[in-house]
């Protein structure tokens, strides 16, 4: 090994590079305040090997793309973590840049020799702004589209060349595709990731060459060993705050690592969506300009600001110069910090921010069930979510049916109409929901026929005969109450709800009591199997999947109300058969879940 070693040094000369980096001397002694240099250039590597590793998995198609994160952080040994700390080490590279930046100007170090090294750090965190950006939309999740799609749009607010950018980034099509992600992925690995790593070893080198001119003919303390160490200790730090960040969500569950959210719906919408917390600033100052304006905070002001940074080895000429960089840092910093905070107050006390975010993290955990339990089709797994009731349901019943009914679930829920007219569909066709006919204040109150046309019709005449017969009589009301009790068990055991399939089987007597009520007490009116009733709805089947769908695609049909239909439109005329599938599958809650751990 010694032979080999020797030999090798000879050709590369190891030794000499090794003996010019320890020899290396800093101005002054040893410090915190040198170790930027190193942290970026240590970074940009920890960027450079996870982005390698990410990149051999990431397939960027608008039908892979998602698909490719989701394996790589589901299904890949570490492969979240390996996400994680690709993330959050470009998020504390600009940190790192912020906080330099700051030193450098409380310090004028940005004077000569050091103009370069200077100018060098700001491309860096340019650029690494840049890949955090177009990194967003990699993930192709519902947050990264809608904010690249906002952030692409500005571009039209330039002036001559805002549609021709516009297109070229998002490859000409009104929406976020394939071709905008394979520009992306371009960008973000090819230009940005290399123009960081470029300008990091510049910087580097940059740093160098000025402690070599300042260091002549003074006594300067070699970088080895003290530098070294806390050049190191500061890579340590580095490393140990990005883990913290990859690991503050635990190390397990759907949401460990980098959030990753529902499959990007070009067809959808989400409001919540908002950018990066270096951009919440600006976020937060362009809601203070017209949409007239919009050019004013998006582009004129970071371009002056980038400006102002960039001239501050002029500006420090002044007399006063160096006062006039702190103070527009430091007041520059003020404004940013404030306009972040406020910002985030705002969301936080915003509840349907929070009622957006909360159902996109649980859509997000939905997908994730539905591509373990039935794996991801050609199509891509926004197909899950299209062919699943438990999401395409509420959806379908706020658009189409909540101006009407409405569907009164408990925790945050419910779909409620702005002014009930129909009945009540939470519960439907379950024991309890049924009986609810079966009683005076009940079934003409406005959970049922209250807002409705049969308000003063048979049904309601004839249960209130009923109760009417049993009048005060104690012993006649419970009997009475007992057999609708029987009657609502075996409506409701037609409907063969998911959900009362033990209750249905255990309770066979006291269905087969209630199937000889109905014969005795309904079937004048209603058709129930062999009984062929009069004009009023079938009950054959109450509540089944057939029978919700049926009335649901043609409530006029002469099974149903027939003539009598009270205003609900034939829905086989607006929505397809899958579309009232997904509906009439929600309503009985007969969708997938997985089984409980």
């Amino acid at each position: 090994m010694s032979g080999f070693w020797t030999e090798l040094d000879r050709r590369l000369g190891l030794s000499e590079c090794i003996g010019a980096c320890r020899a290396h001397r800093v101005p002054g002694k040893a410090s915190w305040l040198r170790v930027w240099a190193c942290v970026m250039v240590f970074a940009v590597i920890v960027q450079a090997v996870t982005g390698f590793f990410l990149w051999m998995y990431y397939s960027p198609g608008a039908q892979s793309a998602w698909e490719s994160v989701y394996y790589m952080q589901n299904q890949v040994a570490g492969g979240w973590l390996l996400r994680a700390v690709h993330h959050y080490s470009a998020h504390v590279l600009l940190a790192a840049v912020m906080l330099y930046v700051l030193q450098t100007v409380l310090t004028a170090a940005y004077r000569a020799p050091r103009e370069l090294a200077f100018w060098a750090a700001l491309g860096v965190g340019c650029f690494a702004l840049g890949a955090i950006i177009t990194g967003d939309l990699l993930y192709w999740d519902q947050n990264g589209y809608t904010s690249t799609k906002v952030r692409t749009s500005f571009l039209n607010l330039l002036p001559g060349v805002g549609q021709s950018l516009l297109a070229l980034a998002t490859g000409g099509g009104p929406d976020l595709g394939n071709l905008t992600l394979t520009r992306f992925f371009a960008l973000h690995v090819g230009l940005l990731g290399g123009g960081t790593i470029a300008l990091a070893l510049a910087h580097a080198y940059l740093t160098r060459r000025a402690d070599q001119m300042e260091t002549e003919g003074t006594a300067g303390e070699p970088w080895w060993p003290n530098q070294a160490w806390i050049s190191s200790t500061a890579c340590l730090v580095f490393i140990v705050v990005v883990f913290a960040l990859s690991l503050r969500h635990g190390v397990s569950g759907p949401h460990r690592g980098v959030f990753h959210g529902s499959p990007a719906d070009p067809a959808g919408s989400f409001d919540a969506a908002r950018p990066e917390w270096m951009l919440v600033g600006v976020y937060e100052l362009s809601h203070m300009f017209p949409p007239s304006l919009s050019i004013v905070p998006i582009f004129i002001v970071p371009g002056a600001v980038l400006a102002f940074f960039l001239l501050m080895p002029w500006i420090a000429s002044w007399p006063i110069g160096r006062m006039v960089n702190i103070a527009g840092t430091l007041g520059l910093l003020a404004i940013v910090v404030g306009l972040t905070c406020f910002s985030y107050y705002k969301d936080a006390v915003n509840e349907p921010h929070q009622k957006a975010w909360a159902a996109e993290r649980e859509l997000a955990v939905r997908v994730r069930q539905l591509a373990e339990a039935k794996g991801i089709p050609p199509s891509g797994a926004l197909t899950l979510l299209r062919d699943d009731p438990k999401v395409q349901g509420p959806r379908l019943f706020a658009q189409h049916c909540a101006s009407c009914h409405n569907y009164s679930a408990p925790e945050g829920k419910a779909i409620l109409a702005e002014k009930s007219s129909a009945p009540e569909m939470h519960g439907f066709a379950t024991r309890k929901w049924v009986s609810g006919f079966f009683h005076v204040k009940t079934i003409t109150g406005p959970d049922y026929f209250g807002n409705t046309a049969f308000r003063n019709g048979e049904m309601v005449g004839a249960v209130k005969d009923w109760w009417k017969e049993a009048g005060d009589d104690q012993e006649a009301v419970a009997e009475l109450t007992k057999e609708l009790e029987a009657v609502a068990a075996a409506l409701s055991a037609e409907a063969q709800l998911p959900a009362q399939r033990e209750v249905d089987q255990r309770d066979k007597e006291l269905i087969a009591s209630g199937l000889k009520s109905i014969d005795a007490m309904c079937v004048d009116c209603h058709r129930f199997h062999k009984a062929k009733g009069g004009g009023a709805p079938d009950l054959t089947g109450y509540g089944s999947r057939e029978w919700l769908h049926g009335i649901i695609a043609n409530p006029a049909d002469p099974r149903f109300y027939g003539k009598s239909n009270d205003r609900m439109p034939a829905y086989r005329d607006i929505l397809t058969a899958r579309e009232i599938d997904l509906l009439t599958e929600w309503l009985r809650g007969e969708w997938f879940e997985p089984a409980a751990e």
